[in-house]
C-alpha cells in the first residue's frame, strides 16, 4: 500500500476545526499526474468527513491528529517532522492546483534547488480587494512569471528539501509561521531558490477590505517579531527598525506596482487598486512596528482562521463556488 522508496514529495494540508475542510484540496491532489510519488499528510483535530478511499493512488499517506490547532507554523512543522519524502510542501485548503504542479516542483528540486516556489493565479477574481490581496501578499509570484532563480518566494506556496528545514530545530515552528524570515535566512546561507513559473496554484484571496487590512497587520506583526527573535536582536536594533516602519509602505508599494505592471494589468487596476492596497500597507506598517517593539502577541493565533478557513472570509459579492472551480480546473488541464 505504501511504496516508500518511490516517494518524492510529502504534501501536507491542514484542517483547522475538521478534516472535512481539507476535502477540496485532497481532490485537487488526486488530479496530480505524479500522484504515486506523493505522500499525502492530513493535519487536523479529527478525521471527520474524509473517507479512506480519498487516499487511493497516493504513494503513501498519514494522519496527524492535533486536538488544538492554534497556529499554522506549529501544524506545518509537525507535518515536516513526520514527513517521509525528501521534499515537503503545503497545499492550502483554498488552492486549486495545476495537474503537473507536483511533478514540476520535484523536477526543480532534482535540478539542485533547495527551495522552490510556484506561480499563483486568482481563484476568485470578482472583487478589487481580492486582487489587492493577491498582489499585496504575493506580487513577485503572480502569474505570468518566468521560471528561474529568485530571491523571493511566497510563504505557504513553496516546497523545500526536508532535511534543510529540519536543520532549524526548535526554530522551525517560527520559520514556517513567517516564511519571509525563512527566505531571508536561506539567502544569507547561500541556499538556491527557484520559482517554477509553470507550476501554478489558483488561490482564493480575502475579498473584504477589513479582513485584508487585518491580515496584513497580523502578518507583519508576526513577521517582525519572528525576525527579531530568530536574529536575537538587541533592544536598540528593534527600536531602529520600529522607527523605520513608516517607510515600509512606500517600499512595499513600489514593489507591488512593479508586479502589477510586470503582469500587464496596470490598465485594469491602476489607479483604483491603490486605495485598498495603501490602507492594508498602513495597517501592516503599524503591525510591523509593534512586532519589533512588543513582540508578536497573539498575532499568529488570530491570523490562523483566516489562513485555514478561507471560505469564511470570501465576501458574498465574490462567490467562491463549484462553478468557479470547474473553470479553474479546465484552465489547468
Amino acid at each position: 500500500m505504501h511504496k516508500m522508496g518511490s516517494l518524492k514529495l510529502s504534501v501536507f494540508t491542514i484542517g483547522y476545526e475538521s478534516a472535512s475542510e481539507c476535502r477540496m484540496v485532497i481532490e485537487e491532489l488526486r488530479r496530480q499526474r505524479s500522484r504515486e510519488a506523493i505522500e499525502l499528510i492530513v493535519v487536523a483535530p479529527n478525521r471527520d468527513g474524509i473517507e479512506d478511499e480519498l487516499f487511493e493512488g497516493f504513494g503513501a499517506w498519514q494522519w496527524l491528529i492535533l486536538p488544538d490547532i492554534r497556529t499554522c507554523g506549529k501544524a506545518m512543522a509537525t507535518a515536516v517532522r513526520a514527513a517521509r519524502a525528501p521534499y515537503v510542501t503545503y497545499a492550502e485548503e483554498h488552492s486549486y492546483l495545476h495537474e503537473s504542479w507536483a511533478e514540476r516542483l520535484i523536477a526543480a528540486h532534482e535540478s539542485g534547488y533547495d527551495a522552490v516556489g510556484f506561480a499563483m493565479e486568482n481563484a476568485n477574481p470578482n472583487t478589487l480587494v481580492s486582487w489587492a490581496h493577491l498582489y499585496g501578499q504575493f506580487g513577485p509570484v503572480v502569474a505570468p512569471v518566468a521560471p528561474g532563480e529568485s530571491d523571493f518566494l511566497a510563504g505557504h506556496h513553496s516546497s523545500y528539501i526536508r532535511e534543510l528545514l529540519l536543520s532549524y530545530g526548535d526554530l522551525l515552528d517560527d520559520m514556517l509561521e513567517d516564511e519571509a524570515v525563512l527566505f531571508l535566512d536561506l539567502r544569507a546561507r547561500g541556499k538556491r531558490m527557484f520559482i517554477a513559473g509553470d507550476a501554478v496554484s489558483w488561490h482564493a484571496n480575502v475579498s473584504s477590505l477589513k479582513t485584508y487590512m487585518a491580515i496584513d497587520y497580523l502578518g507583519q506583526r508576526s513577521f517582525a517579531a519572528t525576525r527579531a527573535k530568530v536574529g536575537n536582536w538587541p533592544w536598540w536594533k528593534r527600536v531602529v527598525y520600529a522607527g523605520a516602519a513608516p517607510l515600509i509602505p512606500l517600499i512595499r508599494l513600489r514593489r507591488i506596482l512593479a508586479d502589477i505592471r510586470r503582469t500587464g494589468r496596470e490598465g485594469q487596476f491602476l489607479p483604483k487598486i491603490l486605495v485598498p492596497i495603501s490602507l492594508a500597507l498602513l495597517a501592516g506598517a503599524w503591525g510591523e512596528m509593534l512586532g519589533y517593539l512588543l513582540g508578536g502577541g497573539d498575532a499568529a493565533e488570530r491570523k490562523a482562521p483566516v489562513e485555514l478557513q478561507r471560505e469564511r472570509f470570501i465576501s458574498k459579492t465574490d462567490p467562491w463556488s463549484k462553478k468557479s472551480k470547474q473553470v479553474i480546473q479546465s484552465k489547468g488541464s
